[in-house]
This record gives structure tokens, sequence and C-alpha cells, in this order.
């Protein structure tokens, strides 16, 4: 089913997992298009899309330039930061989102903690809660998923310890609320 939003600019670091998501999203009927890497997605306009990602891969830095700048040049553009493994899921919740209650969660973060890292929750409404890993070991260019908790949470905050070990090949934290709404928090290493 066709949502509201179906112009939509796909940024990312490598052209293939770039160039199938654009496809996989132009066979749902989406207008879509790629652009590989901070410098090229400079050469858009965001008044000419309805839905703007920024993989996981991208730097801390000019992600934030570029939402600063899609920002001032269209306020009304969704903006999504996304990890390629879950990509499709997050797009598919951010496009029906806008006929739920809104978002389950207002804040997510991982920080130091005594034994090791913690990974830190806002949730807004009773849900069920997932917390992952994705990790890279050896030489491994398919994320190994490792299942930090999974509970049923209510409304406040929540923190989650976890061993450092995970992260130490871990690239990405994952957030799930009720198994659609994602939340990320890069931690480290290059996505590959």
């Amino acid at each position: 089913m066709m949502t509201s939003a179906k112009r939509m600019l796909i940024i990312g670091l490598k052209r293939e997992p770039l160039d199938s998501g654009v496809a996989a999203l132009r066979a749902q009927g989406y207008a879509a298009v790629g652009a590989v890497g901070p410098a090229a997605a400079a050469e858009f306009d965001a008044r000419d899309f309805d839905l703007i990602t920024i993989g996981g891969g991208v730097d801390a830095a000019p992600r934030a330039e570029l939402k600063a700048r899609f920002k001032a040049q269209n306020k009304d553009v969704m903006l999504l930061d996304v990890y390629r493994p879950i990509a499709m899921q997050q797009i598919a919740w951010a496009l029906r989102r806008s006929s739920v209650e809104g978002e389950l969660a207002s804040a997510f973060s991982v920080s130091e903690g005594e034994d090791g890292l913690v990974a830190n929750a806002t949730i807004l409404r009773d849900c069920r809660l997932r917390l992952d890993i994705y990790r890279y070991p050896g030489s491994s260019t398919e994320p190994e998923v490792v299942r930090v908790v999974e509970a049923s949470v209510t409304p406040g905050a929540h923190a989650f310890p976890f061993d450092e070990a995970l992260a130490r090949d871990g690239f990405m934290a994952v957030l799930t609320l009720n198994g659609e709404e994602h939340h990320l928090h890069r931690l480290g290493g290059q996505p590959r």
C-alpha cells in the first residue's frame, strides 16, 4: 500500500547495498534515488523529497551537517537514521508512524558504566523492548546479532548494562520497540 511519502533520498557509503535498497523501494512504487557519501548528498535539495535516510556508516559530524542543511532547506522533510540490516523495516515504520500514537522512546544512548557499557533508554509508553548489538567479529562482512535484553517495560528511564567485550567488534546498538520502532547508537568501528 502506498503512503503519503513518495520521494526519497537514500544516503549510504557503499554503492552495492545502496543500489539494492533503492531498487527495492522503487519496486514498491517510491521515487527513490541514492547518493554515495555525504559529499554526493550535498548535491541534492531537501525540497525535492518527503523522506531522506542517512546510513549508519556516515560519521557523526557529516551526519549532523547534512541534517542541519536539509532541515534549513525543508523543515517538513522527514530525516531518518538507518542501518542496512534493518533499513527497510525502519523506512516502513517511519512512513506509517503518522497514523500511530507517536514514538515509544524519546532518547537512546550508550555510555560507560561501572562494569562495562550501559544502554540508556527513555520510554514514553508501555511496550516490548529488545536491545541487540550488531557486531562484525574477525573479517566477517555480515553482522552477528547479540541479544542483550528482551523485556516488557513501562514509561520512564531504563538502563541495561552489557559487557564491553560485546562492543569490541560492535558497530551498532539497536533498540527495537514493539517489533517495529528502531533507535540506533553507533558503537564505533566501520561498516563492512
